[in-house]
């Protein structure tokens, strides 16, 4: 049976300890890796503007490793990646992430590509130079008729 892969996004945040560019680099390339080794394949990752170091919204208290107990962290490095993997490996990456010290918090999400499809195809008709079609039109009358009908029997439900 062929495995159902989906896109995610991941957004995690590395403690400020970590913040020298070499541990920022060691700390993504770890995750990039739980990834990889699970099966996914990465598709982008930024940290650039507006991610980074930025400020937390409010504190957060944390352990850190090889302390006993837990610090107050007021800002993070944001990194948000983009990545497939197949839908029943996501709660072991889960796990993982959980257990990786050089992860902070983390969001993982799954995209789903809904509504891309029609405006494309909008978009491609209207490059050719052709005029778009009425089907917007011939869609709202078919809303009205549906709520006609509704109201219709409403009425034979009265009498």
């Amino acid at each position: 049976m062929r495995e159902r892969r989906r896109d995610y996004e991941l957004l995690f945040i590395i403690p400020p300890i970590r913040m020298s560019d070499e541990e920022i680099r060691n700390a993504i390339e770890r995750v990039s890796q739980m990834i990889t080794n699970l099966g996914g394949v990465i598709t982008s990752t930024n940290h650039a503007p507006p991610w980074g170091r930025r400020k937390f919204a409010y504190p957060i208290r944390a352990y850190v490793e090889g302390e006993a107990s837990r610090r107050v962290f007021t800002e993070g490095y944001y990194v948000l990646m983009h990545f497939q993997m197949a839908a029943d490996r996501v709660a072991e990456l889960e796990r993982l992430l959980k257990l990786n010290d050089s992860v902070l918090r983390y969001l993982l999400t799954l995209v789903e590509m809904r509504g891309t499809a029609p405006a494309v195809v909008a978009t491609v008709g209207a490059l050719d130079g052709e005029e778009p079609e009425d089907e917007e039109d011939l869609e709202e009358d078919e809303e009205v008729d549906d709520v006609e009908e509704v109201g219709e029997d409403a009425d034979a439900d009265e009498d």
